[in-house]
């Protein structure tokens, strides 16, 4: 009797194990159809269904991966494509969308590993079709898949890793190798322009740039980049007319903008750098860089009311931004604010203890208030620092 009871629950265990299997398979193809569908919310409840009915249903692990990427959940996404990677460690797809995530996320080390190990798996079957994109525009460029073609592609993400990680010459190398492979392909010549200038090498780098520029005229980093370039080597006249093709070709993108901006504020034309920051942050309102910068074009301007506006609202969303500090520290000063002037540039002290400018100005400010002690001390120190004082202004305040 004991033996047909166990029989009987041997034989009730398997069938609910297989109920629970068949409906995990049943609520992973309807999770797949919703993302066929962008209906990603859905997909994602579905999915957390199936991997309760079922948690050793590997595919539903690199599915809800992608949706959850797709989400911009990168934390949980690269938790489900560990996880179906300990399953299934020589999947191309999973291995080749955490390596590309891991870039993404700036876990530069971890991603060059999966690269790497993308380029020793052995060919075989794929099943998943990646979009490959330009990341400085919003069209897709080409399609490929895992195999076949894709070493130069892979290759050339692994330069963009190495030049993260400051690897110019390695990125060089390997961006050689994937230029070797896909010869008509603007994306790497153009990433070894960048590894170029990172290696101190701007004709170069300028080099590739046109070869890019000839390969892919549409290509708006090459031809924004070389007219950065151009305005440092070259003529100025030329580097604008680089940079608003650039802008004309992608009126979307913030940077172009900025550059733009830099390039008319260093010849003086402050009117046209506000209205290039102004569309740059238009465009990007999250760089606080382009927020400070318009800070100071509007103090060239002599509107100090619109500058401190800037710089104050750099400071809420970066507390410890402190070119923000100092740069309202300056305009406090020109305002006759020095107390207040005082106080930023402590601050900017405080978070760079090394800010030798922001030691130099607080000095001028302490000596205008009487500090004359404390303005001799933040003197001295600016001076260790690498601040040049003409030595008339250490007789004067260090009497």
């Amino acid at each position: 009797m004991a033996r047909i009871l166990f029989l009987m629950l041997l034989f009730l265990t398997s069938a609910a194990i297989a109920q629970s299997k068949r409906s995990a398979r049943a609520c992973h193809e309807d999770a797949e159809e919703a993302l066929s569908k962008k209906k990603l919310e859905l997909a994602l409840e579905l999915l957390n269904e199936c991997l309760r009915s079922d948690p050793h249903f590997t595919e539903a692990y690199y599915t809800r991966g992608m949706v959850r990427e797709q989400l911009g959940d990168m934390d949980g996404a690269l938790t489900d494509y560990n996880i179906y990677l300990e399953y299934k460690p020589d999947r191309a797809e999973a291995l080749f969308s955490r390596a590309t995530l891991r870039y993404k996320s700036g876990l530069y080390d971890l991603a060059k590993t999966d690269f790497l190990n993308l380029l020793n798996l052995p060919a075989g079957e794929t099943t998943t079709v990646f979009f490959q994109q330009d990341l400085h525009s919003s069209s897709t460029i080409k399609i490929f898949t895992t195999q076949g073609a894709n070493k130069a592609y892979i290759l050339n993400y692994l330069g963009l890793v190495e030049i993260k990680l400051k690897n110019f010459p390695a990125a060089i190398v390997v961006l050689d190798s994937a230029i070797n492979l896909s010869p008509t392909d603007a994306d790497p010549i153009v990433n070894r322009g960048l590894a170029k200038e990172g290696n101190n090498d701007p004709p170069g780098a300028i080099a590739d740039y046109q070869l890019a520029l000839k390969l892919n005229p549409e290509n708006s980093l090459a031809r924004h980049n070389l007219g950065v370039l151009t305005a440092t080597y070259g003529g100025s006249k030329d580097s604008e007319i680089l940079m608003l093709e650039s802008i004309e070709q992608n009126p979307r993108l913030p940077y172009p903008h900025a550059q733009l901006a830099y390039h008319k504020f260093n010849n003086g034309d402050y009117k046209g750098a506000l209205a290039e920051y102004n569309r740059a942050i238009a465009l990007d309102s999250t760089d606080l860089d382009y927020l400070v910068n318009r800070g100071i074009v509007k103090e060239k301007l002599n509107d100090y009311e619109g500058s401190l506006g800037d710089f104050t609202n750099a400071i809420s969303l970066k507390p410890d931004f402190e070119r923000a500090w100092f740069n309202r520290g300056n305009v406090l000063t020109k305002l006759d604010r020095l107390a207040e002037a005082v106080e930023d540039y402590t601050l900017a002290i405080f978070y760079d203890p090394n800010y030798a400018a922001a030691y130099y100005n607080r000095a001028l400010d302490r000596d205008k208030l009487g500090l004359k002690k404390e303005a001799c001390e933040d003197l001295l120190i600016a001076k260790k620092f690498g601040q040049v004082i003409e030595s008339r202004v250490i007789s004067k305040i260090c009497q």
